[in-house]
């Protein structure tokens, strides 16, 4: 889970041995690497999930400031939905608050996220953006669509009934990004 209330003890180990170098060997998130790379430690941080590579990339090696992907990000934000791959596999309706379709399923975003998220991850694909780049807009992503879920820890558990965080439109946002040195 995540370590977030723990990275301020985390840090306080490392206050009296000379360390400059962390390996983050199940990284996750990155909180505990970010927190260890804006403490000015050299960080390598590793995880098997193709999203804590994004987050890596988005936090770890960015360096740029965050008001430099705000036009970017305002451009994903008004590119039109459609239905896609997302919106066929985990895009429900709304059936009266109920987030069981006809067919028995639940699903964990209702449709109106999901054809926004089908269009915006076209439209990424189409802009050919560095790595970089495109990994601080795949998390600004994989964030937005995070507040708009209606499901219980990590996706594992779809709810019955819609939460009424997913009744929201997804609005993506500048990550809180740091210039990693």
């Amino acid at each position: 889970g995540s370590k977030l209330k723990l990275i301020p003890h985390i840090l306080s180990l490392f206050d009296e041995i000379e360390v400059k170098t962390v390996f983050d060997g199940f990284s996750g998130t990155t909180r505990v690497s970010q927190a260890f790379a804006q403490s000015r430690f050299q960080v390598t941080s590793n995880d098997i999930s193709e999203w804590s590579y994004i987050f890596g990339l988005c936090y770890l090696k960015n360096k740029k400031q965050p008001s430099e992907y705000q036009e970017l990000i305002d451009y994903l934000n008004n590119v039109k939905g459609f239905n896609g791959w997302f919106t066929e596999h985990y895009g429900g309706l709304n059936n009266e608050g109920s987030a069981i379709q006809k067919d028995g399923s639940k699903k964990p975003w209702q449709i109106h996220n999901t054809k926004k998220l089908d269009g915006i991850r076209e439209e990424i694909e189409s802009l050919c953006l560095p790595e970089i780049d495109k990994a601080v807009v795949l998390t600004s992503l994989i964030l937005a669509m995070d507040e708009v879920d209606s499901t219980l820890g990590h996706f594992v558990s779809y709810l019955k009934e819609w939460s009424d965080r997913s009744f929201k439109n997804m609005k993506l946002k500048v990550p809180k990004l740091f210039v990693n040195e």
